[in-house]
Order: C-alpha cells, then structure tokens, then sequence
C-alpha cells in the first residue's frame, strides 16, 4: 500500500513539474485546474517542490475575483547541463572538426559558450577542450554530446573520415567529468530537435535527412516518439546504401539532389512515413522540391508523406541535445 501511494506521489509530482516548466508561472488553483489534481494535493505537493527549490514562492497577487493568492515560479535554475556538439566546420579550403559547446538551464538558455577547433583529434585533446566548460561557476547535472557518426554501449563504431572510431568517449567523458553523459548522433538530434520545437505530433512517423556537404548523409526513423536505431545502432548509416557505397567527393549540386531523391523512395517504400525532415545547407528547398516533383517513382508510391526542410539548423541540434539530456527525467521534451 504504501508502495503504491508513493508511485502515485511521483507521478502527480511529475505531472506538476512538467506543467510548471512549460507554463513558468502559476498560481496553486492554475495548477490543480490544469493537472486534474486535487487542491489538497496540490498544497502538499507545492510545498515540497518550493523546499526542493523546483518552484519559487512568489508575491501575494491580487484576483479578480476572490483573495490575494500566491504567484509560484518554475526555477529554471535548478540544474545545468553541458551540451557538445562535434562538428564539421564549412570552409572553401579543407574540411575540419570543431568542437561547440553550450552550458544551458531547465529552460535551455545559453549561460556559458565556447567554441575550439578540434585541431588535435585525440581523446586526450578533446577532454582538455571540455574542462573549461567544468570550471565555468556552474555544478553541470549531465553532459550531452552530438558526435557525427554512430556509438553502440558507450563505444564509436562509425564516424567522419572514421577519426572517432572506436573511441570509449562515454566512459572517459563521464569518467573526466564525473557527471552522467549521453551521446547521440547528429543527424537523429536535428531531427528530434525539429519536431520538438514544431511541436510535431509524436504520432508521426518521421524520417529526417541530414545531408552535409561533401560528406555522407545520415538518416534518422523517429516513429510514435521513439527513435528506432537497428542492430547495434547503426540503422540510418546512408553511407551503405547500394547507390552510395562507392560515392567520389565532391559532388554537384544535382548529384546530391538526385542521392537525396533516391533515399526517398526507399525510406518511402520501406518505413511509409508521414515526413521526411530534411537538412542539406548546400542546396535548395526550391531545387529539391523541383526534383521530388518531377520523380515518377515517388508519384508511384501510395504513400505520399510531407516534406519538411530544417531551416535553424544549430537550434534544432541544440534542443536535440537538450531532449537528450532530459528525456530520461520528470522534463522530458
């Protein structure tokens, strides 16, 4: 019995977090209306979070109707998070990794930024440019991290240029850190980054399509709010597709096109999904559209999904690390 009561107390706690968060201000009769709770429970509770410091008690506030009443506030400053970002940086010369990092709050908000080229790509090199993030002022709950290429159990096993291959980057982050760490590929937290901030239904199912330029695509199945990944991670790793597997860089702008046109109709055939989420800099909107439209394959195909074009790239990354870093807690996007 009394297990029971305390899994329904973390669930109504958990439902009043979610709320406050999304909401930022309330008042206790907002949060009952709005959880289904009861008052009484939402005293108790409020109480608990105020002393917690999840929520700050605010002014007494005056009503339009009925008494004065007590104004709470989401403490958005409750945690911190390291969110990192390997990266390709775009030059017209040679082609080189940097290293993006962000220390941000509950709310996603940018409270320490660094920036390094990733010069040296070793593991020694790359715990040297996070230890400035770790002595910024700020106790970091949990680091995430956007690798380009894929990791199985804590372990690299397909990367840009293969310079991050076999790397054990989450033991020896979390080791060096000595925070929880998780580590997700790119092109899946572009992908889950767009649909959380449009506000995509999680009914959907969604491939997404992130298409650097002069590098292999990676391709992500996002499904009813889960991100299927295949046998040891590595469903989505485009460069094994039968039409991609002997690629010569660099490529026209109608070869890309024509590549992004062709995972189309497989993805299409395949998954049927409701949309594709592209992102692919070094081209247009305007040209693939053109090209989807003049596709009699995908005018074949039953199933005739949307397409959608990422157009804030470093943001869309940035909320999929921070889906990354909550997703397993009471604020998961």
């Amino acid at each position: 019995m009394s297990q029971n009561k305390n899994l329904i107390r973390e669930k109504n706690m958990r439902a009043i977090k979610q709320m406050m968060r999304e909401k930022g201000t309330a008042y206790k009769a907002e949060i009952a209306a709005e959880t289904g709770l009861s008052v009484v429970t939402v005293n108790a509770l409020v109480a608990q979070l105020v002393e917690a410091k999840v929520l700050i008690e605010g002014d007494l506030m005056p009503q339009t109707v009925g008494r004065p009443a007590i104004a709470y506030h989401f403490n958005e400053e409750q945690q911190y998070f390291l969110l990192l970002s390997i990266q390709e940086k775009l030059t017209p010369n040679y082609r080189q990794l940097m290293i993006h990092g962000q220390i941000v709050n509950l709310a996603g908000d940018i409270k320490y930024t660094q920036t390094t080229e990733f010069s040296e790509v070793t593991m020694p090199f790359f715990l040297a440019c996070v230890q400035p993030f770790l002595s910024a002022g700020f106790e970091i709950a949990k680091i995430g991290v956007s690798i380009p290429g894929k990791i199985y159990q804590g372990v690299i096993l397909s990367s840009w240029e293969n310079l991050l291959n076999q790397w054990h980057l989450q033991d020896a982050l979390s080791a060096f850190a000595s925070v929880p760490v998780a580590i997700q590929n790119d092109a899946h937290l572009v992908t889950i980054g767009y649909t959380v901030r449009e506000k995509r239904s999680k009914e959907e199912t969604i491939v997404g399509i992130f298409y650097p330029e002069n590098s292999m695509p990676g391709i992500t199945i996002y499904a009813k709010g889960t991100l299927i990944e295949g046998n040891m991670n590595l469903a989505g790793e485009a460069k094994f597709l039968p039409h991609l597997m002997e690629e010569i860089f660099p490529l026209t702008n109608e070869k890309l096109i024509g590549n992004l046109v062709e995972i189309f109709t497989i993805y299409n055939a395949v998954i049927a999904p409701n949309n594709f989420v592209i992102s692919a800099d070094s081209v247009t909107e305007t040209a693939i559209r053109d090209k989807i439209a003049q596709s009699t394959l995908l005018a074949m195909q039953v199933n005739q999904p949307q397409f959608l074009f990422v157009d804030q790239f470093t943001a869309c990354l940035y909320t999929g690390l921070l889906w990354l870093v909550l997703k397993d807690s009471d604020y998961a996007l």
